[in-house]
């Protein structure tokens, strides 16, 4: 009975999502999720495990999104099942579209009695009188056209034209859109660099590596020669499958941010790959080091036996 009175009761649902911060918070929860598994210390283990649950619901609700329920009695905002605000239709004072900056952030923003549900740069600015309300939407035209129904209000089209910012979209310019695609691709180039590095030293590698250091670049993580490649490999293809589908999700959406978020990319590319030329070169001169010790601690035992010989011939 409650399940068919609230469906009768609802108008319209609308839903704002953002897979591309999804993606990108997915990238940042990597590093504290892989360390739970490779930190020695249980105290460590616990404040990462903390940070990688903290980022999959992060993920959870940029990959979920806002829902927006407009209801005859007013507006419910919701995010993973759960109901965060209610906005009476009584307390709607006035509602109009408005640009979002990418400074003020993402998310859940706000303070006071002024919140944001956002996750793009096109937001419903609805005034109440305890308070401001952003509501996030792809197609903002659709929540005026909700809240005009709600709230029983009849309005021209050009009243609603929404007034955005230049930069905001970037025109997607044919020849702009092919060094886009270029770039993407060409990060794949990391991986058979990657291997480059590995194939070249195979032979003078250990069979047992180090992997994973402490602060002070101590090792206190191994693996085989075979499982160190496979880790660097797979870490940076799973890096490079991350890349790839936000840099066209970005390029779909025409956002201005695309061309510094590729630059984001290849700098972590270049930093993994950094990393992966840093083990195979700490291994190699790890592998050195039992041969020079061995060349370097041959002589002592026969110099030590001809100083003692000389002692002997000068106390005879």
């Amino acid at each position: 009975m409650e399940t068919s009175t609230n469906r009768s009761d609802v108008i319209a649902v609308e839903t704002h999502s953002s897979p591309l911060w999804g993606l990108i918070i997915l990238l940042a929860v990597l590093g504290p999720a892989v360390s739970v598994a490779l930190v020695p210390s249980a105290p460590a283990r616990v404040a990462l495990a903390a940070v990688a649950v903290i980022g999959l619901g992060a993920f959870g609700m940029a990959w979920g999104g806002f829902q927006y329920r407009f209801l005859r009695h007013g507006v419910e905002i919701r995010t993973l099942g759960y109901r965060l605000r209610t906005i009476p239709k009584q307390a709607i004072v006035s509602y109009s579209i408005e640009p979002w900056a990418f400074l003020r952030g993402y998310g859940i923003r706000g303070m006071g009695n002024t919140r944001a549900y956002v996750w793009g740069n096109k937001v419903v600015h609805i005034k109440t009188t305890n308070g401001e309300v952003f509501l996030g939407h792809n197609d903002p035209e659709r929540i005026i056209r909700d809240l005009d129904q709600m709230t029983g209000l009849v309005r021209s089209a050009s009243l609603i034209e929404p007034q955005f910012a230049v930069n905001d979209v970037v025109a997607e310019e044919p020849m702009s859109r092919n060094w886009y695609t270029t770039a993407i691709w060409m990060m794949w180039l990391a991986l058979p660099i990657t291997a480059l590095n590995y194939w070249r030293a195979w032979d003078q590698l250990p069979a047992r590596m180090a992997v994973h250091f402490d602060a002070n670049w101590q090792p206190n993580g191994y693996t085989s020669r075979e499982g160190a490649l496979m880790l660097g490999l797979g870490i940076m293809a799973f890096l490079l499958v991350i890349f790839t589908v936000g840099g066209f999700i970005l390029r779909a959406y025409r956002s201005s941010p695309a061309w510094p978020m590729l630059a984001v990319f290849y700098i972590v590319l270049g930093i993994t790959w950094y990393g992966n030329s840093r083990i195979v070169e700490f291994n190699l001169n790890l592998n050195a080091q039992p041969a020079h010790s061995e060349l370097v601690g041959s002589p002592s035992p026969a110099t030590s036996d001809s100083d003692r010989l000389a002692i002997s011939k000068l106390h005879l």
